[in-house]
């Protein structure tokens, strides 16, 4: 475990919750032999980190999360942290570029392949602050694996998430988004894509010519953002779209 990180305090502290339950500070310091001086900052690490939930009686009581759920967490983190850091790089090494003036970034881009739009609508969850607008129809649920760890950090950034998809999704499906945002749906999906902040969109075109791959449109052009966003809230308000 400490290969993952932690501490050997936190290790202690975490091995002692999962054998012991629900307990006290000082209960985890007896049990774990920690000195009290620093079960205090083991025990506060374990939660930011996510691997125990902390209920703020008195005094307050810790609890561990199951192993499975706290690596889940770990990995959500990590990922995030990991594509954080690269967008970093990117809008660094991209000033540079541009400064050069060798070109200039175009308001649309044309997408080919899996990989490449899965990449694209990563930067976008990275770079949406306050909306997220997504219509999700059947051929894009394989697909929402991917994008987890991000919507979950979506969620603790406080961004209000919208998304339109088919009655066909699967109820463990359906759990899993219900975490992250307010889930309506329609029988009539046309299409598919992701609306960041009314500036930013990703819209799904099709599959392609002769097996070459799903075709899509990113764009920063306002215009189209915004008339993207202005349909989604037609179908998302109009007759024949049901609140999950």
């Amino acid at each position: 475990m400490v290969a993952l990180g932690l501490t050997g305090s936190e290790v202690k502290a975490y091995v002692a919750l999962l054998k012991g339950g629900t307990m006290t500070a000082s209960e985890v310091s007896r049990a774990a032999r920690i000195p009290y001086s620093k079960v205090y900052n083991a025990l506060e690490s374990l939660h930011k980190r996510g691997w125990v939930e902390e209920q703020k009686s008195r005094p307050i009581v810790y609890t561990a999360k199951p192993p499975d759920t706290a690596l889940e967490e770990l990995k959500s983190r990590q990922e995030t942290e990991r594509m954080e850091k690269e967008q970093v790089a990117l809008e660094e090494l991209m000033r540079v570029y541009v400064s050069r003036g060798e070109q200039e970034k175009p308001d649309i881009w044309i997408m080919r392949g899996t990989n490449e739009i899965l990449s694209r609508v990563k930067n976008l969850l990275l770079n949406c602050r306050a909306e997220l607008l997504i219509a999700l129809p059947p051929q894009l649920l394989p697909f929402i694996d991917r994008i987890d760890p991000l919507m979950a950090a979506l969620k603790e950034k406080g961004v209000r998430s919208l998304i339109l998809t088919s009655p066909e999704l699967p109820s463990s499906v359906a759990d899993k988004l219900a975490r992250y945002a307010e889930i309506r749906t329609r029988k009539t999906m046309y299409g598919g894509g992701l609306i960041s902040d009314s500036r930013e969109v990703v819209l799904l075109l099709g599959g392609g010519e002769q097996g070459a791959g799903p075709l899509a449109i990113w764009a920063s052009h306002h215009g189209l953002a915004s008339f993207a966003k202005d349909y989604f809230e037609f179908l998302w308000s109009s007759p024949g779209t049901s609140k999950l």
